[in-house]
């Protein structure tokens, strides 16, 4: 055993027992150049300290990080504001020691989401479950209303619900201007390691510029928001801010977005016309610059390149259309429908 670090094994398995929960032990035998009964020993010694926890037996024995969490439910017409839930309840779910920049991000990730919870679910009741382990923090606020897609379609007149999805990612997006600005979901998705909104049919995976679509078999009634942030994390909220807002001359305002273009290829749609174009281009105007990150999008059609490149462009000179992630195809058409006459 003296040619184990205590530290080392332990950040080790931190590190690996989610991704390899039935052969960690032997990963871990091989990686440290000792018997598979010494890491058995320190595994035990993890098990006793709360850090992990064992399944099964034997050669069916799984390991996994041990979760701690704690749940609450609140009548949404009798609940406390958001900040006095997040003092009283979530805090004192929370691990002790960690860092200030990871209690800034829970706070600010929290209160807007319940807030949201609060304002627009039109729910009877929201539940919330703040939990760690010793990798991550994980923030789960749960509301049984008319679900968040839903809301949006109907409020922006979408044909489909997963359109909804699309103006959630771009930001600046509300129902209810006269009480939120439209960051919050926005900014909350890139402060936080993984953020996902399940509603109805649909998930969306919201983290920096990789968002997701995926289909859900399980349709759930209402919005359920899951947050998580590993404890090392160095991520400041000024630091995301910062990618987003402007100088002083912008008075420091929410002023650039970048828009995952492939949101838009829902279950494999070609991206050929105008229509396309135009709902992607919806609400572009509200931004100083918007980037248009073609990872994972092969090719566009002349119509969708010309709607959004030279139509939009000659309407809205102010707003600064950049590209990243795109293959030659790709700028080969942007660049054609950029020369073609007015």
């Amino acid at each position: 055993m003296a040619k184990i670090n205590s530290s080392e094994f332990q950040n080790f398995i931190i590190s690996n027992i989610e991704s390899h929960p039935a052969e960690i032990v032997t990963i871990a035998a091989r990686h440290f150049g000792v018997s598979r009964q010494a890491v058995h020993s320190r595994m035990r010694l993890l098990t006793t300290a709360g850090v992990i926890e064992m399944h099964g037996v034997k050669k069916n024995a799984r390991y996994g990080l041990k979760n701690h969490e704690k749940r609450f439910t609140f009548n949404r017409s009798e609940c406390p504001s958001e900040d006095i839930v997040f003092s009283k309840f979530v805090m004192p779910a929370l691990p002790e020691g960690i860092s200030e920049n990871i209690l800034q991000i829970c706070n600010y990730g929290f209160t807007e989401i319940f807030n949201n919870a609060l304002d627009h679910s039109e729910s009877r009741t929201i539940s919330i479950i703040a939990g760690y382990n010793a990798r991550n923090i994980k923030l789960y606020v749960l509301d049984d209303g008319v679900g968040i897609f839903n809301k949006i379609q109907k409020a922006l007149d979408l044909e489909d619900p997963k359109f909804a999805i699309l103006e959630l990612a771009k930001g600046k997006l509300t129902t209810a201007p006269d009480k939120h600005s439209g960051e919050g979901i926005f900014f909350t998705s890139r402060v936080f390691d993984t953020f996902f909104i399940m509603s109805g049919a649909l998930i969306f995976f919201g983290h920096r510029d990789k968002d997701l679509i995926v289909d859900d078999k399980t349709e759930i009634k209402g919005t359920a928001v899951t947050m998580t942030i590993h404890r090392d994390s160095k991520t400041t909220i000024k630091s995301v801010f910062d990618e987003y807002t402007g100088d002083a001359r912008d008075d420091y305002a929410f002023v650039r977005t970048v828009i995952p273009v492939k949101l838009m290829q829902y279950e494999g749609e070609a991206l050929m016309s105008r229509s396309q174009a135009k709902r992607l281009i919806m609400r572009f105007e509200r931004f100083r610059e918007v980037v248009l990150n073609f990872e994972g999008v092969k090719t566009i059609g002349q119509a969708f390149a010309d709607e959004i490149f030279r139509v939009f462009k000659n309407a809205h000179p102010e707003v600064n259309l950049m590209i990243d992630n795109a293959d030659d195809s790709i700028l080969n058409m942007v660049n054609w429908v950029k020369k073609s006459p007015l």
